[in-house]
């Protein structure tokens, strides 16, 4: 029995991805040679593309993500919260790794900001297993555990942790989807985008600066063909397993996404990034097709509703709070677009101009792309008479019984009353009509 329900379950589950991936198509066609793609607008939630975004996957640098949000879930002082720099921590590490540079300031001190920048931007190793051993209170284990709790709680099911750098573990795996999710939450954390987003910067007591190996970033000769100018952070990521991984987010036009891509082939002979290009392709698209689309102005009536006890009136109209609107393809089929106001379908007096009744929602191809509040169009006052009379029906429709038992006990004391005197009618004739034979 526990198997059959534990078989439905996962039918269940999968078959709700199924429904979620597929739910709406903006009809984004960009060709992309990462294995699975991710991209969403991160004003209204929309999931643009979707390409294999639950399929497991390596993350390789990108698992820096999340070490930076347990990190800053941890830490509420970067500048002035100082960690010692032991070697120990980092002896191991492969050599052929990125790294910050801390085997040169062993036995300094630096702080979290510093070794923050030192991850994020050159992607380095050695920052990553420095800031888990302090968080972790001197077990890099115990702060990998604090990264899959994290997971779990944001709602991750395809992710597992091992370490706090990504350097390959064949358990050590995500999927677009959650990397995306765990994106999310890191860009709630202090100062993340701000960090992420620096070309370069230069640490305490280090000669050079370390620089971003986000190219997305960077307009020189060499990076040219990734620039990017709308885009800013996230985090880059590469192992031979793992393939190139990208996290960005690009804006233009007051709108936002976030694209994960993962799993992009790259060989040194190319020396071409594609994760970065898919990248590039996917901004170009989203920033020549999406758009913000005025659904329903300001003075528009969407619903209009009954008013119980109105003076004056026993109606009011419903319009939007202010404009709605919502983010659809610059060609969107308007026979997707439907509206949906959730209210009453009456609501009691007095009603004020403004006041918010319900919900109006946008759904494009039964995808929710835009809410607002539905609202009255004018002041209804409450006429007292029409709620007395009200009242006193409702009254004897509650106490209708009772009434009704009242009613019968009166009449009965009617019909008693009246039998009653008409035997006392009867008897006093009887007594007049002797009187009157006696004389």
């Amino acid at each position: 029995m526990k198997r059959v329900v534990c078989l439905m379950m996962v039918l269940i589950v999968i078959c709700a991805t199924m429904i979620s991936a597929s739910a709406v198509d903006y009809g984004c066609n960009v060709a992309t040679k990462s294995k699975a793609v991710y991209l969403e607008n991160l004003d209204t939630g929309a999931v643009i593309l979707d390409k294999s975004s639950t399929e497991k996957m390596y993350p390789a640098s990108t698992t820096k993500i999340m070490t930076y949000a347990i990190v800053a879930d941890n830490v509420e002082d970067f500048d002035n919260t100082m960690v010692d720099i032991n070697e120990a921590v980092f002896k191991d590490l492969d050599p052929e790794s990125t790294v910050m540079g801390l085997s040169k300031h062993v036995g300094e001190k630096y702080s979290i900001r510093d070794l923050l920048y030192g991850m994020m931007l050159p992607s380095g190793n050695d920052a990553a297993l420095v800031l888990a051993d302090y968080v972790g209170g001197g077990n890099i284990s115990a702060f990998v555990e604090k990264m899959n709790a994290k997971a779990k709680e944001l709602g991750c099911t395809g992710t597992n942790f091992v370490n706090p750098h990504g350097l390959h573990d064949p358990n050590h795996y995500t999927t677009a989807k959650d990397l995306a999710t765990i994106a999310k939450y890191a860009i709630s954390k202090p100062d993340f985008m701000t960090i992420t987003g620096t070309v370069s910067y230069t640490p305490e007591r280090f000669d050079q600066p370390i620089t971003n190996t986000n190219y997305m970033m960077i307009n020189n000769a060499d990076t040219a063909k990734y620039y990017y100018p709308n885009v800013k952070g996230i985090k880059t990521g590469y192992t031979d397993e793992a393939g190139k991984c990208l996290v960005t987010t690009g804006s233009k036009d007051g709108l936002t996404y976030l694209i994960v891509c993962l799993g992009a082939d790259y060989s040194f002979e190319e020396d071409i990034n594609y994760a970065m290009l898919d990248s590039c392709d996917l901004y170009d698209w989203v920033f020549e097709n999406m758009a913000q689309r005025t659904v329903y102005s300001a003075s528009e009536v969407v619903k209009t509703v009954h008013v119980n006890y109105g003076k004056g009136d026993d109606k009011v109209s419903l319009m939007p709070q202010g404009e709605l609107t919502a983010l659809l393809p610059k060609n969107y089929d308007q026979s997707l677009v439907k509206v949906e106001v959730e209210c009453n379908d009456s609501i009691d007096a007095p009603v004020t101009k403004g006041q918010s009744v319900g919900t109006v929602t946008v759904k494009y191809d039964d995808m929710t792309v835009g809410t607002t509040e539905a609202v009255a169009s004018k002041d209804i006052a409450l006429d007292k008479a029409k709620v007395f009379w009200n009242n006193l029906g409702d009254w004897f429709k509650k106490n209708f019984i009772l009434i009704a038992i009242i009613a019968i006990l009166i009449l009965v004391l009617i019909i008693v009353f009246v039998v009653i005197s008409s035997a006392k009618k009867k008897q006093r004739e009887r007594e007049s009509s002797r009187r009157r034979y006696r004389y």
